[in-house]
């Protein structure tokens, strides 16, 4: 008799009389399990047929015991409870291996945001100083530019004002003399009269 459930390697588990086919990964202590429990049944219905039969004679006769006890222990894990312990621990496995993954995911996208953040750091650093050396020259000009225009205002006016004063002081000079011989010539006159 055959259980198709899915195609496995398979492993030979057998007592006189009586055979089970297996996966691999099947727990051969299910399936001596099977093979005790199976054996005083089938002994007791099928023991002197099986002796005398033929390949294939006890298919069809035995099939309802046998797909009884192939339907009972096709999951091992519901009548072996080391199995359902051990599908448990897989199960527990298999989420701890994706929590660690997460995990691992997680731990490489922090130091990925933490480089991201160094980056930044150094680049506002970075910033920081050029614009602190560009305020430093910035300043620097405009200091020259007020120096020059300064010196240009003040070289206009000593331009303008010079000659002008120069003028003012000679006009000034002139109209002393002037007034200082009109004075004379009004003292001149008076002492005429």
């Amino acid at each position: 008799m055959i259980c198709k459930k899915k195609s496995y390697t398979t492993q030979i588990i057998h007592t006189p009389g009586i055979a089970v086919v297996t996966g691999l990964k099947y727990p051969s202590r299910t399936a001596i399990q099977m093979l005790s429990e199976l054996y005083t049944p089938y002994s007791e219905q099928f023991s002197l047929q099986a002796k005398a039969a033929t390949n294939g004679a006890l298919t069809k006769k035995s099939k309802s015991l046998l797909s009884e006890y192939c339907k009972k222990y096709d999951d091992s894990s519901k009548v072996d409870k080391a199995s359902a312990l051990n599908s448990k621990v897989e199960v527990v496995k298999g989420q701890m291996q994706d929590n660690i993954a997460a995990m691992l995911k997680n731990t490489e996208q922090a130091e990925t945001l933490a480089e991201r953040s160094n980056q930044l750091n150094e680049q506002a650093n970075v910033f920081q100083k050029k614009s602190k050396d560009l305020r430093k020259q910035m300043r620097c000009k405009n200091i020259k530019m007020t120096i020059i225009l300064s010196s240009l205002v003040i070289g206009i006016l000593i331009i303008v004002l010079v000659p002008l004063i120069m003028r003012a002081k000679k006009a000034a000079d002139g109209n002393r003399l002037l007034r200082g011989a009109f004075l004379e010539e009004l003292e001149d006159f008076e002492y005429e009269e």
